[in-house]
């Protein structure tokens, strides 16, 4: 049974369930017009939500989310038309996205057949599976590389961003005990962008009152900066720059 208790939703996510629902002009709703809608789609008994048929999608089906599902240690079952996410899919594909300028994230999945014909060919394949990080420096064109060793049944991982003003491109790989390696799929390509101040330094070195008031949201209590990849960059390149000790 799928639970949810719509008074306690956010705006947004009322917006989000509306959006699901297909709410006509819900971006234009109140939050609690937003409720009312969703009151005549959802039939809410004792916490649990029952779907209205009216609103079903074309296809007969319809997926549950983590939001519109707050009992998530129970199962979806015996709900006519809803179908709960696959976690594995039928085809060899890697994807990759940017969680900010620190941090990606990469998912895959590798498809049986995959793992068959890898498994025919020299079944240390599937042993040494790793994510191989290219990553193309934009004003140089230079290009390096790093591997990350997952397991065979892990289906996606967290990438440190170590330089920006790269382009980084994630390739899904195996490695015989021969040291060959196959390329089963590689994403898109996505660029880390370098941070506003980076390339505008000197308006800092020129102005304390600008650096300042620019930097001093992330000040700890401790009086630091927070350590992170964008603020390093930008402090690195003031300390090589010429600001006369002022700050």
């Amino acid at each position: 049974m799928i639970l949810v208790d719509i008074g306690n939703l956010s705006f947004q996510e009322l917006k989000y369930l509306a959006k699901q629902e297909g709410v006509e002009d819900y971006e234009n709703l109140s939050k609690d017009d937003l409720i009312d809608e969703l009151s005549d789609i959802f039939d809410i008994v004792d916490g649990s939500i029952q779907l209205n048929n009216r609103l079903l999608s074309t296809s007969g089906q319809r997926y549950v989310n983590s939001l519109s599902d707050s009992a998530t240690q129970k199962e979806v079952k015996d709900l006519p038309g809803v179908e709960s996410l696959t976690e594995l899919y039928m085809e060899t594909s890697i994807h990759f996205m940017l969680s900010d300028l620190s941090w990606g994230f990469a998912y895959w999945s590798i498809s049986p057949l995959t793992k068959a014909k890898l498994l025919e060919e020299d079944e240390t394949y599937l042993q040494n599976v790793f994510l191989r990080v290219t990553l193309t420096n934009n004003d140089t064109n230079e290009t390096s590389f790093y591997d990350i060793n997952v397991d065979k049944d892990d289906t996606c991982w967290s990438i440190n961003l170590s330089d920006l003003g790269c382009t980084y491109q994630v390739s899904l790989c195996v490695k015989n005990d021969a040291n060959i390696i196959i390329a089963l799929a590689q994403s898109i390509a996505l660029t880390v962008p370098l941070p506003y101040w980076f390339k505008h330094s000197e308006e800092l070195e020129s102005n304390p009152v600008l650096f300042n008031s620019s930097f001093s949201s992330i000040i700890t209590r401790q009086g630091d900066y927070k350590d992170t990849l964008v603020v390093k960059s930008v402090m690195t390149k003031l300390a090589h720059g010429d600001n006369n000790g002022k700050y």
